[in-house]
């Protein structure tokens, strides 16, 4: 681990430097190699036809002189003597190897021995000698026809493209070598300035703190095209982050206002119930109060801890198929009771198969139809019409004829401990605004929706939407 730690890697730029480099230096040293290889060829393939043309040449000087080796001696010597740079030179022999003449100077120059032998007639050698370069070869005349064939070794003095091959060879070289800074610096530059939008989006993301969480990377100036899709996803993750960070405050701080109300009215309670004697009527009134309380700040830990898990997935509907009425009736009877207290009447029509978990269907038609009763008006009836739908899906509509909601609350009504404060819940009793933000939570597990319509001539109705499930067994 330790030896992990203190690996350092490098960095992008110095990667594509290294790699720009690399690439043109490879591409720079196959261009030399084959352009020396080229030049190399096309001198071999000049010496070639030079060494041809010469031995056609000494065969037409021979034949015009009736195959006499002195006459072809002497035009050798005419070509090759006085010349302080002598293109070729000569050695002519006997048929039977007696020397017969060469160019001046030759034997301390280039031996016989270095050119082909007799039956390599017409091959090529490379000869070094003195400070001359030398293509040697040994061609056979034909002289008259009583006499045999006539060797003549020739040499073609390649000293000027050795030199020129040489020289072209030590230019690439030095220019192999003068290139890479050339392309190691030029490599810092274009990487800098390809790198430079990468700099400016973490230059931009390190504005962005836990109090800063509005700030944006910029759209402008326009980002590179492969830049563009990392600077979009980057800004709508910030968006979440900044939504959730925003819910969260808001959720902690209204935790924090709606757990400190029961303990500020429990405690005070007591305190008051402490100050004097008190009878056992009224020791046991506190104790009551007491006791509701605590009994209303349970029921918001167990709301807060449902919704903890369902936020977090560890929350699977176990679904099955069941009569939405049967349920709805059972859901009704539980709160018969409360309905009675505020002369509300409940009344269920319609049928439906419903696929959804039984537990979770009462526990959100119970939220809704708790709520339905607090608001409606003393007498009011509570209706519950259940519908099945053609694709298999089921509704579920709670509807009470009371004080329509404001149009200003009703995209908040799913918000945690969101409450509309008005004359319409006044002597209704106060739940933990939880309520609607779990019925909404349950119907998202469940893959479906929930909406809310309010209207003065209406009322209010909340309409439950359970999408079929065919794979139920």
């Amino acid at each position: 681990m330790a030896l992990e730690r203190g690996t350092r890697t490098l960095s992008i730029g110095a990667r594509l430097t290294l790699s720009t480099t690399l690439i043109t230096l490879m591409v720079m040293i196959v261009f030399a190699a084959v352009m020396n290889w080229r030049l190399q060829a096309n001198f071999a393939a000049e010496h070639t036809r030079f060494l041809e043309a010469k031995a056609a040449e000494l065969q037409a000087d021979l034949s015009d002189d009736g195959g006499r080796p002195q006459a072809l001696i002497a035009e050798i010597m005419k070509e090759t003597t006085g010349t302080r740079l002598r293109e070729y030179e000569a050695r002519v022999f006997a048929a039977d190897g007696k020397l017969l003449g060469e160019t001046p100077g030759m034997a301390d120059t280039i031996p016989a021995s270095a050119f082909p032998a007799k039956d390599q007639a017409g091959g090529i050698r490379s000869f070094a000698g003195g400070s001359h370069e030398w293509v040697l070869t040994l061609i056979r005349l034909k002289g008259s026809s009583r006499a045999q064939d006539i060797p003549v070794q020739v040499a073609l003095n390649v000293s000027r493209d050795a030199a020129l091959l040489k020289d072209t060879q030590r230019a690439m070289i030095l220019v192999l070598l003068l290139l890479v800074p050339v392309l190691v610096l030029a490599g810092r530059f274009v990487s800098a300035r390809g790198l430079a939008p990468l700099r400016r989006i973490v230059a931009a993301a390190r504005g962005v703190t836990p109090v800063q969480l509005s700030a944006r990377i910029p759209r402008m100036p326009p980002w590179p095209a492969e830049l563009e899709g990392l600077v979009s996803v980057f800004n709508e993750m910030l968006a979440r982050l900044e939504e959730a960070f925003s819910r969260l405050s808001r959720f902690s701080a209204d935790l924090a206002h709606e757990l400190r109300t029961p303990l500020s009215n429990l405690s005070g309670e007591l305190e008051v119930c402490l100050m004097r004697p008190r009878s056992a009527e009224e020791y046991r009134a506190t104790l009551e109060s007491g006791l509701e309380e605590c009994r209303r700040l349970g029921s918001l830990i167990e709301d807060l801890l449902f919704m903890a898990r369902a936020e977090h997935a560890e929350m699977v509907p176990h679904r099955e198929h069941f009569d939405g009425a049967e349920a709805a009736g059972w859901v009704s009877a539980e709160q018969a009771l409360g309905a009675a207290r505020r002369n509300v009447q409940i009344a269920l029509k319609g049928d439906a198969v419903v696929d959804a978990d039984p537990v979770l269907f009462r526990q959100v038609l119970t939220n809704l139809l708790s709520n339905a009763i607090r608001h409606a008006p003393d007498g009011g009836t509570v209706e519950i019409e259940i519908a099945a739908l053609p694709d298999g899906a089921a509704t579920i509509a709670v509807h009470n004829g009371g004080e329509p909601i404001p149009p200003q609350h009703l995209p908040h009504l799913f918000d945690r401990f969101y409450q509309v404060d008005t004359a319409r819940s006044a002597g209704s009793g106060r739940g933990t605004g939880l309520g609607l933000s779990i019925v909404k939570t349950i119907m998202e597990l469940h893959g479906g929706d929930v909406k809310i319509e309010s209207a003065q001539e209406s009322g209010t109705t909340a309409t439950l939407h359970f999408p079929a499930v065919r794979d139920i067994k």
